[in-house]
């Protein structure tokens, strides 16, 4: 296997990437950095340019955006099962909601920002308008235990995180049960009970330094 360092801060979408390499079983070194300091600094630069986190070298390359990240680990470690095969409708569908859900993620950001678009913008924005996407997510999650299929993924992971930060972070979409009932059940994973608490000791080693 590659060698693997996470570059992340626990208040971040790092968590989700810390969240995968554990259900990954993943070996990695961890690189805390911290905002507006560490994460700006020309070490990091070099590596994500952008002073945003996560990012995850592999050997030596280096792969930013989580939603990235999130798929080349599960490719990384095929026995996991946390991606349909490649060539199969399932991983087809995996595609198209990865997508989506970046889609949602903007929504949600013009949402929380007040951002308010006209008819013609609508037809020009992917997302279309929030109340549809978020429409569209809650009749695909009803009645499902998983995003795809009969087991977990990486699709899982990702839209628990994602609709945690909505529900929680920038309170954009009520915590209603097809949500909440949804993210719950996947955050009492053992490898998310982990990462919580491996980002919990490093937030705090992060705190300490800066102090």
């Amino acid at each position: 296997m590659p060698h693997l360092t996470f570059y992340t801060h626990p208040q971040s979408r790092g968590h989700n990437v810390r969240w995968m390499l554990e259900e990954c079983g993943a070996h990695y070194e961890t690189v805390g950095l911290a905002y507006g300091t560490t994460m700006k600094q020309a070490d990091y630069l070099a590596i994500n340019p952008m002073g945003k986190v996560p990012a995850l070298k592999v050997d030596d390359a280096v792969i930013t955006e989580t939603a990235a990240i999130l798929t080349h680990l599960a490719d990384l470690y095929p026995e996991k099962a946390l991606i349909p095969a490649v060539g199969t409708s399932a991983r087809g569908e995996y595609y198209r909601w990865l997508c989506f859900a970046l889609h949602l993620e903007y929504a949600a950001v013009d949402k929380w920002r007040g951002v308010s678009n006209n008819d013609e913008q609508r037809l020009a924005i992917g997302y279309g308008d929030f109340d549809t996407i978020v429409s569209t997510l809650k009749k695909h999650l009803a009645g499902r235990e998983f995003f795809l299929g009969d087991h977990f993924s990486a699709l899982d992971l990702y839209y628990s995180g994602l609709l945690a930060w909505m529900i929680h972070k920038v309170q954009v979409l009520p915590a209603d049960a097809v949500c909440t009932d949804y993210m719950n059940r996947h955050f009492t994973r053992p490898a998310h009970l982990r990462a919580q608490e491996l980002d919990a000791a490093l937030l705090a080693q992060i705190e300490a330094g800066n102090a």
